[in-house]
């Protein structure tokens, strides 16, 4: 196993079982204490995670921003399933706004089969997965780099944003506490997710697993002006609940 890959399945044991030991891995991996101890240096030099005696913990921070060529390693099958079950959601001919986050770039790789739509970005990454659709209109909307998602952001983005309406918005998020809404650690790129929203006669949240039952530092979007969540793994019975209260349709991918 290469080393980063190694290191991509160690993060993603630690998002699962929020923390992990050295002596563990040097086992599950048949290399040394010393490597391992390698790998969770770089992760915690990454930001991904916080090391401990012995091992370490999920880095849960508030206000942590990890940039987007990190985050698109996370959990990259459920990612997947939740993009194509979106795209189900997704007809031809629709008009769409989506964000700069991992899940929408996830969502935009499975859009290539959808004829006439129309989509309205911040994001750099989504005009380049949609670049061979010859029948799809890409507006993206200027602004500020934000070299940290590959974003446009600032007044001139927002600005822009509200020129226009569409069918549909497709957002993803740091995390989601059901109860409240949907959360993010950079202010101006919650702003863009909550002009989006305003501007989409629908909202469809793309939120794996990882994402549900925390908070951030700031709230984005109540939970009742999401219309429809998409998940990859079967939530709490309480949770499907306190959705379905809130007339928040809930799909599994």
């Amino acid at each position: 196993m290469l080393a980063i890959d190694r290191r991509n399945d160690i993060m993603e044991q630690i998002r699962q079982e929020g923390s992990v030991r050295v002596t563990d891995l040097s086992a599950k991996y048949d290399v040394t204490e010393e490597t391992i101890r390698r790998d969770l240096e770089k992760l915690e030099n990454e930001g991904r995670v916080t090391r401990t005696y012995g091992g370490a913990v999920l880095n849960k921070g508030t206000k942590e921003d990890l940039s987007i060529n990190i985050r698109e390693t996370f959990n990259q099958e459920g990612k997947n399933r939740i993009a194509r079950k979106i795209c189900e959601l997704i007809h031809d001919g629709d008009s769409l706004m989506l964000d700069a986050s991992t899940s929408t770039m996830f969502v935009a790789r499975h859009l290539k089969d959808k004829r006439g739509i129309t989509v309205i970005t911040n994001s750099l990454r989504v005009p380049v997965e949609l670049a061979s659709v010859s029948d799809a209109e890409i507006i993206v909307a200027g602004g500020t780099f934000r070299p940290n998602s590959l974003s446009m952001i600032g007044s001139r983005t927002t600005d822009m944003l509200d020129g226009y309406f569409v069918d549909k918005a497709i957002l993803g998020c740091k995390s989601f506490d059901p109860s409240t809404g949907t959360y993010e650690p950079h202010e101006m790129e919650a702003e863009i997710k909550k002009r989006m929203r305003r501007n989409a006669q629908m909202v469809i949240l793309a939120a794996d697993y990882t994402k549900f039952n925390q908070k951030s530092f700031i709230r984005t979007i109540e939970s009742k002006e999401i219309n429809i969540v998409v998940t990859d793994r079967k939530l709490p019975e309480e949770t499907e609940l306190l959705l379905e209260k809130q007339n928040i349709s809930l799909y599994y991918a």
